[in-house]
């Protein structure tokens, strides 16, 4: 840990000032807000009056606007002190807590050293970046649903909080961009460190974000990490996966393969050991696909991403006689398109699909799943000649 050296000599204390220390440092308040020195004076302007003399003293060290650390005896006549900077972190807001990144490197889950600390808030700061004492801070806003998994442990002297190991698993699979890349959350999966994947599930089910279920399913998959009823598992998650496609890297190009099993864009290649893992695209199983899914599959094969297409159901007097559901797709031409269908119907052994394809005009083509056959259909019927 960095060190931070005091220039001011060690001046003295008055009584008051000498009692605010002894009591802070007796309940453990090495570092402290503001607000925690006022019972000890008759005012707040006393307090913050005496507080700004006893940073001038040597006594206080100001980390940032409102927060104090108290500078110990031990630190001696050159006033030499360091503190955790997991403690700090997790004090420079109220819900604070290590993540990401930091919490990877800190379970031993990678081996590479972030130059940041990450911390993991639902509050929003003036400033989302800060460096106290030579550590960068950096801080990532969450909503409620996600910020959650977070453990108490002890730290050099004070207590701080960080995101447990299944926790950091997951965040790590929501934010790959915070934890290195995809290549950090490989390294945590093949680390061999001990995971509750029960613990795991119930974290995905309390998020639900289907992009989490892919990486993480994508991943799992194809490094054949063992885990308890791993196939049952593997199944279930692919259940909870969402329409579109998911970058396996946000923080590369929308480029690669799609893989539909997991309905992943494959755009950066991991390492494992001296082996590069890109897992070949994989094919849904056909025979538990009712229309819609199959349809869903093959917009994701052709290339398509999630908002280049979207569904609209409709049912009895306001679709055409026969016709079930629409499907919207933008972004595409009617040649390339049914090209492409044709071919990956035809791959998948699922040419007997009954889908009609219409380009109206408009800049979008509309996808037909068919009830019956087209030529049965009653505005495609001819009126025999008299």
């Amino acid at each position: 840990m960095s060190k931070k050296i005091i220039s001011d000599t060690q001046g003295r204390l008055g009584p008051h000032e000498r009692r605010m220390l002894s009591e802070l440092a007796s309940s453990g308040m090495r570092l402290f807000k503001t607000e925690d020195a006022y019972p000890f004076w008759s005012s707040k302007h006393h307090a913050r009056k005496a507080l700004s003399r006893l940073e001038s003293k040597g006594w206080l060290l100001r980390l940032e606007r409102g927060l104090y650390l108290v500078v110990p005896l031990e630190a001696g006549l050159d006033r030499q002190w360091w503190e955790d900077p997991l403690a700090i972190a997790t004090r420079l807001t109220p819900d604070g807590a290590v993540a990401y990144w930091t919490a990877m490197h800190y379970w031993g889950m990678t081996k590479q050293v972030p130059r940041i600390i990450f911390v993991q808030t639902m509050r929003r700061r003036f400033r989302p970046q800060v460096t106290i004492l030579g550590e960068r801070y950096q801080f990532i806003q969450v909503v409620e649903r996600k910020h959650f998994g977070v453990t108490t442990l002890p730290g050099a002297g004070l207590t701080f909080r960080i995101t447990d190991r299944e926790k950091t698993l997951v965040d790590a699979c929501d934010r790959p961009d915070l934890c290195g890349g995809v290549q950090q959350t490989v390294e945590a999966l093949i680390s061999g460190e001990p995971l509750d994947w029960y613990k795991v599930d119930n974290y995905l089910d309390r998020i639900g974000s289907g992009a989490i279920y892919k990486r993480l399913g994508y991943l799992v998959d194809g490094l054949d990490i063992t885990m308890p009823d791993r196939e049952g598992r593997l199944d279930r998650w692919r259940k909870s996966l969402s329409q579109g496609i998911a970058l396996l890297d946000p923080g590369q190009e929308r480029v690669g393969p799609v893989n539909t099993a997991w309905r992943i864009r494959v755009n950066a290649t991991v390492q494992v050991g001296d082996a590069a893992m890109c897992k070949s695209d994989a094919v849904l199983d056909l025979e538990h696909l009712t229309a819609l899914p199959l349809i869903t599959a093959a917009l994701e094969v052709v290339g398509l991403e999630e908002e280049e297409y979207g569904f609209l159901l409709r049912h009895g007097s306001y679709a055409p006689l026969g016709r079930k559901t629409e499907i919207k797709v933008g972004g595409m031409g009617l040649a390339d398109f049914s090209t492409r269908m044709t071919d990956w119907f035809n791959t998948v052994g699922a040419a007997k699909s009954t889908v009609q394809v219409v380009d109206e005009g408009t800049g979008e083509l509309t996808v037909y799943l068919l009830e019956v056959e087209p030529a049965r259909l009653e505005e495609d019927a001819v009126a025999p000649a008299p």
